[in-house]
């Protein structure tokens, strides 16, 4: 199997000032056209640490992707820093300039002459045309490397790989593909999911699993080798089936899938509608839940009712209520979730109420403790979390799993007690 490398060149991305997504999304693509990454470098806008890189890298790998480092400013130095490693000199090309004046002919700005240097290459590149950005790609060979030199931009970055880089790649690939399917669970700990699937993760001999913990709940990632596509689809969806038969009542999507659009289409599905009031999670579901487009074909309204006065007078909750159960109480969340779909009309009502932090526990209820509430023409249902100690990481958790428990009421009537490591 060929082997590929990254090099990203930034001082915003050694500084922590942008977040590295190119060489993420360039190890994605790659693997599935058969390439296997085994090198990703960063380094800062400095000649020697470029040269570096490039010699450390072209001595392991047999295709290397470069972002970054194209623009028209004094620290895009990539290209002559590229020339002299290889030893070609930089050599003008007219038709290069002439569309980079295009763009900003199409954009009605007057180019400045620094943007001539986006039109000089090694002498024995080729060009890598850029149909939204004025910083060409090129292509060179190095020690045996096939190089590729793309714009720092995602955007930029990203249509060049897919669209011209990646068909010819294909070439190199021997034949072999590797897959990958996300299955994405929410509502279970990393290490309650790994003992549930501990003997599909034994016996899945074609198949590589990792379990990545992310912000929304934990992501599997199914990795499958054969000779094209549909051989190692038909490896994954061997494992994939044992999988969602153990762990069915935790998915709730596969690859690009985001909880609050799969609640969204199950809303869209049936005509229904949701209303939320929140405390803890001052206003993050009603957020969520609008991140989806399309969301105001089922989205009513959303009301943040942090203090007991406001929980009182805008939900109906019984003043009893507060004064014998507290704001943090199943019964509390089950008065909220009643009096917003009262008041909103909405099919299903949705209620936060908990203890976020760092401060307000108490031994009776500690820190991170959430009441959740959901609430239909038939009745209401609660669900009791205990998270962590981190204010900002409860009220994300809260919000999601009061996505969730909607989720999966809408998928069969019942939910789960939320789990966490």
């Amino acid at each position: 199997m060929k082997t590929a490398g990254i090099i990203t060149i930034g001082n915003e991305l050694l500084y922590g000032s942008v977040v590295d997504t190119n060489a993420s999304y360039i190890g994605q693509r790659v693997t599935e056209i058969g390439l296997e990454p085994v090198c990703i470098i960063t380094v800062g806008d400095k000649a020697s640490q470029i040269t570096q890189a490039l010699e450390i890298a072209c001595k392991k790998v047999d295709v290397l992707f470069i972002t970054g480092g194209l623009g028209p400013t004094h620290d895009d130095i990539t290209k002559r820093i590229i020339a002299e490693s290889i030893g070609q000199d930089l050599v003008f090309n007219s038709e290069i300039l002439k569309n980079i004046e295009m763009v900003f002919t199409q954009r009605k700005i007057t180019m400045p002459k620094s943007n001539r240097i986006q039109a000089y290459f090694p002498r024995k590149a080729k060009i890598i045309a850029n149909s939204i950005g004025t910083a060409p790609g090129f292509q060179v060979q190095y020690l045996n490397t096939e190089i590729f030199v793309m714009p720092g931009v995602p955007c930029e970055m990203e249509q060049m790989l897919d669209e011209q880089v990646l068909p010819w790649l294909t070439t190199l690939s021997q034949g072999k593909t590797i897959l990958h399917r996300w299955i994405k669970t929410t509502g279970i700990g990393e290490s309650s999911l790994s003992l549930l699937l501990e003997n599909v993760i034994k016996k899945a001999n074609n198949i590589k699993i990792a379990s990545l913990p992310q912000e929304t709940g934990v992501n599997l990632r199914l990795t499958a080798e054969g000779k094209d596509k549909e051989e190692a689809g038909q490896h994954i969806q061997a494992v994939e089936d044992v999988i969602v038969n153990k762990a069915s009542q935790y998915i709730y999507g596969m690859d690009d899938d985001l909880l609050e659009e799969v609640v969204g289409r199950l809303l869209s599905k049936t005509k229904a509608t949701v209303a939320v009031a929140e405390s803890c999670t001052g206003g993050q579901v009603a957020s969520l839940i609008t991140n989806a487009p399309g969301s105001s074909a089922y989205f009513i309204e959303g009301v943040i009712t942090y203090s007991n006065f406001s929980k009182i007078a805008r939900l109906d909750v019984a003043e009893a209520t507060i004064r014998c159960h507290g704001a943090v109480s199943a019964q509390t969340a089950a008065e909220m979730a009643q009096g917003v779909r009262q008041i909103s009309g909405a099919t299903y009502g949705l209620s936060t109420t908990g203890i976020a932090g760092p401060s307000g526990g108490t031994k009776a209820k500690p820190i991170g403790l959430v009441y959740l509430g959901l609430a239909d023409s038939n009745g209401v249902k609660t669900e009791k979390l205990m998270l962590g100690m981190e204010r900002k990481a409860n009220k994300t958790q809260a919000a999601l799993a009061s996505l969730n428990l909607l989720r999966q009421f809408l998928v069969n009537g019942k939910g789960h007690s939320g789990q966490s490591n």
